[in-house]
């Protein structure tokens, strides 16, 4: 079965046309812009700088926009080590350097970059609800200094439990891996509370570092779950092979928040799609180096979210996945 592609749409809470745009030679100077790029992973990963890692898919959106690697634009890197209580100390850093703008792709790493600065201008991926956490005041006018993209919605977390249910019936009890450290964001909550509208039990189970992921699956297996459910965090991110390993050891059906897990091995991953928004930061950073406010820019909202199914996986579980299921997937690994 082949995918299927949709378009990708944006909602913008303002119309981006109405907002100021400054032209290019007026921006002309002697001084090369600096970016700041807040990392997560290791910033001396193979092909940092070109298309791939973490921030390869932003930087090829910069190239089409004409920017070219320390000429037009520099970039200066600092890594919180693939540890969210690394973010603060690295995003001081880049304050301190200083530099023109500070980029990041997760919603811990922006929260860490605006609690080091209010006048650097930000732009980041949000996963949390921005207005919540304080990072803006609205989508559609942020203010102070920080913009990005939103896949925030509370409807999220019943939508991957009603897909789980749809492809697992009878399913009652639902094992739940959580970082603590991003509890404020949270994902926890909404999936309480979409468990309780579906009728569904959870167990919960912390993870705070990498090895901690055993204990965890054996603590909800004994607690009765049929399925497991991982909520955003980039240090389970980096565990994605990991989690597919234990959760076919466990005879788990996962269900989880990025295709990368799919592609490791997971059964099921419902998402926006993350290359598209990664690529998208580099029309905010256009706008800002040219002269727009940050707080000037919508934070927009994917309106398309992809559902991703591992056959491979479903066979090795003994699972024959639903018609219905499969017809709404638009990536199928077999």
């Amino acid at each position: 079965m082949k995918p299927k592609r949709r378009h990708y749409l944006y909602l913008a809470v303002a119309l981006v046309m109405n907002l100021p745009v400054v032209a290019a030679a007026q921006q002309t100077s002697a001084k090369t812009p600096r970016i700041g790029l807040l990392a997560w992973w290791p910033c001396d990963i193979p092909g940092y700088m070109a298309g791939s890692g973490e921030f390869g898919v932003f930087m090829s959106g910069l190239g089409e926009l004409g920017y070219k690697l320390d000429k037009t634009v520099g970039f200066e890197c600092r890594s919180a080590g693939k540890h969210n209580n690394g973010l603060a100390a690295a995003a001081t850093e880049l304050v301190r350097l200083p530099v023109d703008m500070i980029v990041t792709m997760s919603h811990p790493a922006g929260q860490a970059a605006h609690q080091a600065t209010n006048t650097i201008p930000i732009v980041s991926i949000l996963s949390g609800d921005p207005m919540a956490t304080g990072f803006v005041g609205s989508l559609a006018k942020p203010g102070g200094n920080a913009t990005g993209i939103s896949y925030y919605a509370t409807e999220l977390a019943a939508k991957r439990l009603e897909l789980l249910m749809e492809a697992i019936p009878g399913l009652t009890t639902v094992g739940v891996l959580a970082n603590p450290v991003v509890a404020d964001l949270n994902f926890e909550r909404d999936t309480k509370n979409a468990a309780n509208r579906l009728g569904v039990a959870v167990s919960i189970q912390h993870v705070g570092e990498p090895d901690d992921l055993d204990a965890a699956v054996d603590r909800m297996e004994a607690a009765g779950a049929q399925a497991l459910f991982v909520l955003p965090d980039m240090m389970l991110a980096d565990q994605s092979k990991r989690i597919a390993a234990l959760a076919i050891e466990h005879r788990l059906p996962t269900m989880a928040w990025g295709p990368w897990y799919v592609a490791d091995g997971c059964l099921m991953a419902y998402s926006a799609r993350y290359n598209e928004m990664q690529h998208r930061l580099a029309f905010y950073v256009d706008r800002i180096l040219k002269g727009t406010k940050p707080g000037d820019l919508p934070i927009e909202q994917p309106t398309t979210f992809d559902l991703s199914v591992n056959l491979k996986t479903a066979n090795a579980l003994g699972i024959e996945l639903p018609q219905s299921v499969l017809l709404m997937a638009e990536e199928v690994i077999e």
